[in-house]
């Protein structure tokens, strides 16, 4: 009896394999995008799932017609070093300081710090897990979370998990266009063979609150998924995460990094050509060329010239340099906004100084940011944990462990910006008179003392810039 195989489906063609037969399709480690098609679109209902399992049971490609977005998303965001740096950065504000229990006792707090320790088995920590989801929320706009529920002897625990989303796609919508499975297997990563069984795949239940129909295993457990994800126009059964719109731009960036590799590491520019009149012998053409080469090329490849001989004429130079770095740091500052951009965010709070120009003054304008994105970014997306994960974690925590966590009102906490300052302003929290008795000078009588220097300070410098 022959092992279940898996089938896909492109351009409305259903080619079969078994395992003998070579695959057509692969995955590659390179990031392309199709010209036409660079966000591909999302298909409809069951006409466009996947069969799996010999056509039994099918799952919604991520997305169509190749199935391999994921790994297009993932690479593009890691080898592009702004999207990099915008993403860790948001993951560090929105995960803060941790969870905790608004006016909680010590006590309480206490016990919810060791719930919180540790909550599965691979030691990973709530904040860990958390983590990981803002990671991937922010990274492709999905994320797949097993929960597992289990007794041993008279204990009960629960414990959750962050699944790969290379190994998660959804199962075939219902007869409400809705899914209600995700399949799980390694083989979505792009293995050869494409054989998926229930030996190496497992199809699990989408937490639906108490209607959800947990799957049971041999060892006693029951398990269930939680899919967050980012809602984007157009798109029913995925999300896609928000800086999908600058693909294109975080391709270009490490591409132009390749390109300059390239440009040292393969001698692809030469920098001129020397032709030498006169009769030389290799020999001597090899020794005029080396002494060429040690006064007026350096250390690298890029730029070297090639000396050559002639009979005939005179000798010439002919310089192929050409002036492109200028438009290479434009290209690259052009990419580097559009990413910045279409995340939502500001390249000072990944530590790039944006003291520079007008509206940028240095910490104060660091802080301004920063209450900007905590609004419109960092509660938002916190927000979306809370109901979608941590909330629903809780109450499956409490109905089974016999807790009442989800009873207490969570909050994340937020990083102070100003731990994050390297210096304060400190004409904005001394007043004239003490500022004058640092320096050794009498104090003002007049109402000008109490007030704060930066308080005069801007009466005067409105007063420089209406002069």
């Amino acid at each position: 009896m022959s092992a279940p195989t898996i089938n896909r489906r492109k351009n409305n063609a259903t080619p079969q394999k078994t395992p003998t037969q070579e695959t057509s399709l692969s995955v590659s480690n390179e990031v392309k995008l199709d010209v036409l098609n660079p966000i591909p679109f999302e298909g409809k209902g069951n006409s466009t799932a996947f069969d799996l399992f010999d056509g039994d049971k099918k799952y919604i490609p991520f997305l169509n017609p190749t199935d391999n977005y994921f790994s297009v998303l993932q690479e593009s965001s890691i080898l592009s070093p702004t999207n990099q740096a915008c993403i860790n950065s948001k993951v560090f504000f929105c995960s803060g300081n941790g969870i905790r229990i608004k006016d909680a006792t010590d006590e309480i707090m206490k016990d919810f710090k060791l719930f919180q320790k540790k909550i599965n088995n691979r030691r990973q920590s709530l904040g860990k897990i958390v983590d990981r989801i803002f990671s991937n929320y922010f990274r492709v706009g999905n994320v797949f979370i097993e929960i597992i529920r289990i007794k041993v002897g008279e204990t009960s625990k629960v414990m959750a998990y962050v699944r790969s989303f290379l190994d998660c796609r959804l199962g075939a919508p219902d007869s409400n266009d809705i899914p209600q499975t995700v399949l799980i297997s390694q083989k979505f990563r792009g293995s050869k063979d494409w054989v998926i069984d229930d030996k190496n795949a497992v199809e699990l239940p989408i937490y639906n609150g108490e209607e959800t129909k947990w799957k049971e295993f041999k060892d006693g457990s029951e398990r269930c998924m939680i899919h967050i994800k980012n809602d984007m126009d157009g798109y029913d059964y995925y999300g896609l995460p928000e800086n999908v719109s600058s693909l294109p731009w975080q391709i270009l960036e490490y591409n132009g990094a390749r390109y300059n590799l390239d440009n040292f590491e393969n001698n692809m520019v030469i920098g001129g050509a020397i032709m030498l009149q006169g009769s030389y012998t290799d020999t001597e053409l090899t020794k005029v060329a080396t002494n060429i080469r040690r006064q007026h090329t350096g250390p690298g490849k890029r730029g070297r010239w090639t000396v050559l001989s002639t009979k005939q004429g005179g000798g010439t130079v002919e310089n192929f340099s050409k002036q492109t770095d200028g438009d290479f740091l434009k290209l690259d500052e052009n990419a580097e906004q559009k990413i910045i951009d279409s995340n939502n965010w500001d390249s000072s709070l990944y530590g790039q100084n944006n003291s520079k120009g007008l509206g940028n003054g240095g910490n104060t304008y660091l802080r301004s940011i920063f209450k900007i994105k905590h609004k419109t970014v960092i509660e938002p997306t916190r927000e979306v944990i809370l109901e979608e994960f941590l909330l629903p974690f809780l109450e499956i925590t409490d109905a089974f462990c016999q807790t009442k966590w989800s009873d207490e009102d969570i909050e994340f906490v937020s990083i102070d910006i100003e731990d994050l300052v390297e210096d304060i302003e400190i004409n904005s929290v001394i007043t004239v008179n003490e500022g004058r008795t640092k320096l050794g000078i009498d104090e003002l009588e007049d109402e000008r003392g109490k007030k704060l220097i930066s308080e005069v300070t801007k009466g005067k410098n409105v007063q420089t810039q209406q002069n």
